[in-house]
């Protein structure tokens, strides 16, 4: 079942890379829709970025100046997906803060490391990804994650800020939490409650899109 999720990934960002039409929104789509229908956990993002840039490979031409537009729409795409996870994390970790019935702080403290490294995720993922492609599409994309490593991602700010005010928010309820050697053993709970709130901030925005 998994696999089979993962090929339709590749095969519409492959799609969306052949018709050009709207890659980044659609790409984003594509990301958001992965993850908003299962556990948002790192290991399984990992494997919806690698299906959709292996996705846009097979669909970029041989072309080195439009291969490198499309990766960067589709590297876009993805940044912003990823934006929405780290928006749709943090409002799940402040729902957990409150029901210390069912979240331990242990699970509060993975979620939050998750958040804190999910920038770290999408360049080692798209870095690893490039390692397998073709030498044009490779050196196209590494040439991105050069760039975007320099300047900044919307992941990135977003999960600076969120975390940020996690942590605030934290603090006031009494709960100071350290993010250091958190083991990875628990924490998928406060994940699945992301991903359910992750489709009420895609299907928001996409209204405000078509406004």
């Amino acid at each position: 079942m998994i696999e089979n999720n993962r090929q339709q990934q590749h095969t519409a960002a492959r799609d969306s890379v052949i018709r050009g039409d709207d890659i980044h929104n659609e790409v984003r789509q594509i990301v958001v829709d992965a993850l908003k229908n299962g556990q948002m956990e790192p290991g399984h993002i990992k494997e919806v970025i690698q299906a959709v840039v292996n996705g846009a490979f097979e669909g970029a031409t041989e072309n080195e100046p439009e291969a490198k537009k499309v990766l960067q729409q589709t590297v876009t795409g993805i940044d912003n997906a990823l934006s929405q996870v780290a928006q749709a994390s943090s409002l799940a970790i402040e729902e957990a803060a409150g029901n210390v019935e069912e979240f331990t702080e242990h699970d509060l403290k993975r979620a939050l490391t998750d958040l804190s490294d999910l920038e770290k995720l999408f360049f080692d993922t798209l870095a690893d990804v490039a390692k397998g492609g073709q030498k044009m599409t490779s050196k196209a994309l590494n040439n991105i994650v050069e760039h975007l490593q320099q300047s900044s991602t919307s992941v990135g700010r977003t999960a600076t800020e969120t975390s940020d005010h996690l942590l605030g928010f934290l603090a006031n309820q009494g709960k100071n939490i350290q993010l250091a050697d958190v083991a990875k053993t628990t924490g998928a709970s406060v994940a699945r409650v992301a991903s359910g709130l992750l489709a009420g901030i895609a299907d928001s925005l996409s209204t405000e899109e078509k406004k």
